[in-house]
């Protein structure tokens, strides 16, 4: 009798040690793309709304190609950023043309003075940055205006991306200006490195 207790005992705690390593992987793994829990449909549509589907790239970062980057940066590359989920816009010219890639997509996160900015960024074929646009975020309403997001169309990641250089920032807002313009070209310089526009 008291061998199938402890047989029963041992079960139940494989099950239980089990269960708990299912969750830690699902942990980790919403971690890991923090970005991909549900397919971002809706946001991808305002970043690129003349696309006709978007294709999904979940992509690593080698060590050299991490290197690159923080060279370019100046800065460390954060630990999410490592395993980026880049999404393809899909377009066709005409009703006749083949459907051709138009432009990459990224999802990043940046942090101003009221916290958590996610952006998305879109970057041409060329490697040009083509559009910045702020999601979620709780910093001032000056600071996510067109009026500002604007001024990053057309940027390199050759550019300075520096708030009193080639970034104008709203007065008062200049600590989450330059959190967003460090957040476009961190973004940029990935999209370039993983498809190695450079």
């Amino acid at each position: 009798m008291a061998r199938y207790v402890t047989a029963l005992q041992d079960k139940k705690f494989k099950g239980i040690a089990a269960i708990t390593m299912a969750a830690l992987l699902f942990l980790f793994a919403a971690h890991s793309f923090a970005h991909d829990l549900v397919w971002p449909g809706e946001k991808l549509k305002i970043l690129f709304p003349q696309a006709e589907s978007f294709e999904q790239k979940n992509l690593y970062v080698s060590d050299e190609q991490r290197s690159r980057i923080e060279k370019a940066l100046g800065s460390r590359l954060p630990e999410e950023d490592m395993k980026p989920s880049l999404y393809l816009a899909v377009v066709r010219s005409g009703p006749d043309t083949p459907l051709r890639k138009a432009a990459a997509m990224l999802f990043i996160d940046a942090y101003g003075e009221g916290g958590k900015i996610e952006m998305g960024v879109v970057v041409s074929g060329k490697g040009d940055l083509m559009k910045v646009h702020v999601f979620e975020n709780k910093e001032p309403q000056k600071i996510v205006r067109q009026s500002f997001l604007k001024q990053f169309e057309g940027k390199k990641a050759s550019d300075q991306f520096k708030v009193g250089a080639d970034i104008t920032a709203p007065p008062g807002g200049e600590k989450s200006a330059q959190a967003i313009a460090s957040g476009a070209r961190r973004g940029l310089l990935i999209i370039n490195e993983m498809f190695k526009k450079r």
